[in-house]
């Protein structure tokens, strides 16, 4: 059991977090000595390709400390309905959709009662199905909804 913790606590983060560690470093202007020391600190080495798994936590947290607020990306899902075909939705348009949804509640594109929601609206079974029409509708409906309830009115 040791040497599976010894090899957890040397392995490397990824790329992914890599960039995370990069975007916080951005987001807090810091320069590069104090990201260094920083990273000296909590992580006991001077670049983010040096941060194992085990100490990836503790750079998060003292980003954290320091005002970092992680945002995840507004990404359009995988499998949207979007491309160059003269009838599909426009990433743009995909984008606000998911961007909407989130706004009333929903937890995007793919949460269930949003596509329960969106087939009245978009007259298709899944959003991935929408054309620009059904896209144009599925935004204006969500429109509608936002306006609504900064009246009171929802």
């Amino acid at each position: 059991m040791k040497a599976s913790s010894k090899a957890e606590s040397t392995q490397l983060i990824n790329a992914s977090k890599i960039r995370l560690i990069k975007t916080a470093v951005r987001q807090l202007g810091m320069s590069d000595d104090n990201y260094r020391a920083m990273l000296q600190r909590t992580a006991g080495v001077s670049s983010s390709k040096g941060v194992t798994l085990e100490s990836f936590d503790a750079v998060m947290a003292e980003f954290s400390r320091l005002g970092f607020q992680y945002q995840p990306s507004r990404r359009v899902p995988k499998g949207a309905a979007s491309g160059s075909a003269p009838n599909r939705p426009s990433p743009a348009q995909l984008r606000l959709i998911e961007h909407r949804a989130r706004d009333v509640g929903f937890e995007g594109m793919d949460d269930p009662r949003f596509i329960n929601w969106m087939k009245a609206r978009g007259h298709v079974e899944h959003p991935r199905f929408l054309d620009a029409t059904g896209a144009r509708r599925v935004i204006g409906a969500l429109g509608n909804w936002i306006m609504n309830s900064k009246k009171g009115l929802r």
